[in-house]
């Protein structure tokens, strides 16, 4: 019973540092494919948005689902992380170099040739971002695993700053 209620306490302090002070939490806990990492990886397995499960594209697919994000512009095909600043500029979805909670964080030259993506759950005051990702940690060589991390330097990081869906209106 003291492990649950301690595993409640660190899960809601992670939620308390994963949003600004007035916003609404990030949701980055509850990837469902996550009890078939690292086997759903290896086997590449294709998941709802057309991407290979336990990677970091179809985690921060889930992430920006989870959050209310859109997730229709995605390209069956066309989502290695390093593409995704493209497609997202062909769907007139912004793009820049500023850190923003709830942005996609892209490292196209990172993890060759595919790049790495990760949620942003945090911005720090000196500029470094907190992120949640999948199949990568520079701490162990575990592969199609979950990780957060925290003060990462954004250099080299490109930011899609997608939108929040929006309901379509009822017929009148």
């Amino acid at each position: 019973m003291r492990r649950i209620a301690l595993v409640a306490v660190l899960l809601g302090l992670l939620a308390a540092v994963a949003r600004p002070a007035g916003a609404r939490p990030v949701v980055i806990y509850g990837y469902p494919l996550a009890t078939r990492c690292p086997a759903a990886g290896i086997a590449e397995a294709v998941d709802r948005w057309g991407m290979f499960a336990c990677n970091c594209t179809s985690y921060v697919a889930w992430a920006l689902a989870a959050n209310g994000q859109r997730t229709d512009w995605f390209v069956r095909g066309a989502m290695d992380a390093w593409n995704w600043p493209n497609v997202a500029r062909r769907a007139h979805i912004a793009v820049g170099r500023a850190p923003r909670v709830g942005a996609v964080a892209v490292w196209p030259k990172l993890v060759p040739p595919f790049g790495h993506l990760a949620y942003v759950m945090g911005v720090e005051r000196g500029g470094t971002i907190d992120v949640a990702e999948y199949n990568f940690d520079a701490d162990t060589p575990e592969e199609f695993a979950f990780d957060t991390r925290t003060d990462v330097a954004p250099a080299g990081a490109v930011f899609v700053y997608v939108p929040l869906r929006t309901r379509a209106r009822a017929a009148p």
